[in-house]
């Protein structure tokens, strides 16, 4: 499993933190320590956890989730969390994680500037190994670095100046349904409770077990509506939230084959500041003397 898609990786770590209109995960860097400002709570009415995957009624829990998420996204400046990656393949029942750190800069659009780094990787048989890699995406590139090959890859996802949302509904390559408008991530998803994935990798988030009345959790179920772009590729997602701040705290995707992916997030920090090593995630590393191999969007 080793060396798949990075692609696939953030789309992953996208989905969390687009609850506030950023992007990525990631660890919360030296230097921004500092508590952040007490967010107001939000009251979410606890509601039966959905089985179906058919229309369901709209109802009150799901309303005031969307509701403030999307108000919440509007106040994003950045975002600093650890993010632990586990990928699950049904095929071979092999298993692989990665665990590393992001930052995000900026609101949505051209401003937006996010900084992935992986350090460690710990294969199937639960050997761990240094395995450094970075993603830094900013004026419309996605850049990916492999300092150990010396080898980073270009990708354009926008053109200059192009007002281009990676994450957006229905535009950007990421469709993530969370810090939009809700009318955009109702038209695109069947939304319902949930409850806590039942998997070992969310252990440590079992304390606070989601669907139940004195949970400190909220889990929001998305299925893609039939036709649209993602249900070619994904079956479900659960995203889980601490119910009264709606900072994520983890996410499970999953495949129409049956493999799954999950990201347990930790200290996640928003609109605390980024200090001169966060920023620097954001910068691509020197590159010379490596091989770099730019793939532009077709003319």
């Amino acid at each position: 499993m080793k060396g798949r898609t990075p692609m696939n990786v953030l789309l992953l770590l996208y989905l969390p933190l687009y609850i506030y209109g950023l992007s990525l995960s990631g660890l919360s860097i030296a230097g921004c320590q500092s508590p952040p400002p007490e967010p107001t709570a939000v009251n979410v009415p606890v509601a039966p956890a959905a089985t179906e995957t058919a229309p369901v009624p709209r109802d009150v829990a799901v309303e005031t989730l969307l509701d403030a998420m999307e108000e919440q996204g509007r106040t994003m400046k950045d975002f600093t969390a650890s993010a632990t990656m586990e990928k699950f393949e049904a095929l071979t029942g092999e298993r692989e994680v990665r665990r590393g750190r992001v930052v995000v800069l900026g609101p949505s659009g051209t401003e937006r500037q996010i900084g992935i780094a992986f350090d460690e990787f710990i294969d199937s048989t639960g050997r761990g190994s240094t395995d450094a890699r970075r993603f830094v995406f900013r004026d419309g590139w996605l850049w990916e670095f492999d300092p150990t090959k010396k080898q980073a890859i270009r990708r354009q996802l926008a053109r200059e100046g192009e007002a281009f949302d990676p994450l957006r509904v229905g535009e950007g390559p990421f469709p993530v349904p969370l810090g939009q408008p809700k009318k955009d991530v109702t038209r695109e998803f069947i939304v319902t409770m949930g409850t806590l994935p039942d998997a070992p990798f969310f252990r440590s988030l079992a304390v606070a077990k989601s669907g139940d009345a004195n949970s400190a959790l909220a889990t929001l179920r998305l299925v893609p509506r039939a036709g649209t772009k993602m249900a070619r590729d994904t079956a479900a997602m659960s995203i889980i939230l601490d119910r009264s701040t709606l900072i994520p705290r983890g996410v499970e995707v999953e495949a129409v084959n049956g493999d799954k992916t999950r990201v347990l997030l930790r200290d996640g920090r928003l609109n605390v500041g980024l200090d001169d090593a966060a920023r620097a995630m954001l910068m691509p590393p020197s590159t010379d003397g490596w091989k770099i191999d730019t793939r532009p969007l077709s003319p």
